[in-house]
């Protein structure tokens, strides 16, 4: 493959060079809610155009150090600017902190999912060169970032799966297929869906992925259970509550996994 020839000069937002690891979601709350949870002092690098990192210390085996959480834009294609930025800026190792978006039901909030593969990245990967008979092909994260985030969710004890992500442009339309103009054709989709065992969904893994490989970094994905489907947001109310201490597991899970230094230098 060859080398990937962009640089920081390139980019558009992300203007300053930022830490070699790193947690990204798409939702600017879950960033700001851990970054002043484990930084005693955060520092907003970069909070522009829908993308904000905050940049800080950690404290892992005796030793400080540095690391950021960032928030992107919802989507793919909004998400991979945010991620080819995050990569031109120095991050060499990062994992998305999201949510999955199929249906959950409260009790499956104290699990995690682990993404094996992404597939159906179809018009960021046409914009990006790849041939039209390979943009299904399934996008990989990094072997051994997820390995360390297995061992990580094992020592914590925390329940896992590993599963299928497969990436989409319009959440509801898959959530609430009867409420679409043509919902047998979304049926149909979700049919294939369902073929690979129990799957998730989201609109930012796949993209992080693509970006990744094309830097030549490490990147893993892991999804929070978070009860959507419910009168109240997800983050209120007593579900809302206990997403919010299982975000912070989970980010301690992650960060634990990150900074082993078998995963970079």
């Amino acid at each position: 493959m060859k080398k990937c020839a962009f640089t920081i000069e390139q980019n558009v937002i992300v203007k300053a060079t930022i830490p070699k690891r790193g947690i990204v979601s798409s939702n600017p709350e879950r960033s700001l809610r851990l970054a002043s949870h484990f930084f005693e002092n955060p520092i907003p690098k970069i909070q522009s155009w829908g993308v904000g990192i905050l940049t800080g210390e950690v404290l892992y085996e005796g030793t400080r150090e540095e690391f950021f959480f960032a928030y992107v834009p919802m989507g793919a294609s909004g998400s991979a600017h945010a991620f080819h930025e995050i990569f031109a800026a120095g991050a060499q190792a990062v994992v998305r902190l999201g949510s999955n978006d199929v249906w959950v039901q409260e009790k499956d909030m104290d699990s995690l999912i682990l993404v094996s593969e992404s597939r159906g990245l179809r018009g960021l990967s046409w914009d990006h060169g790849i041939e039209a008979e390979e943009v299904d092909l399934p996008l990989i994260p990094d072997a051994e970032l997820k390995q360390r985030l297995i061992k990580s969710c094992h020592q914590n004890r925390f329940p896992f799966s590993e599963r299928v992500c497969f990436n989409v442009d319009d959440y509801h339309a898959y959530l609430y297929p009867e409420l679409m103009e043509q919902p047998e054709r979304i049926r149909q989709r979700l049919d294939t869906y369902n073929s690979f065992g129990p799957y998730s969904r989201d609109m930012e893994t796949a993209s992080l992925f693509l970006k990744a490989h094309q830097f030549e970094a490490k990147a893993a994905s892991v999804l929070q259970n978070v009860f959507k489907q419910k009168q109240e947001s997800p983050y209120e109310g007593s579900s809302g509550d206990k997403a919010k201490i299982n975000e912070i597991k989970i980010a301690g899970i992650i960060m634990n996994a990150l900074l082993d230094k078998s995963v970079i230098n």
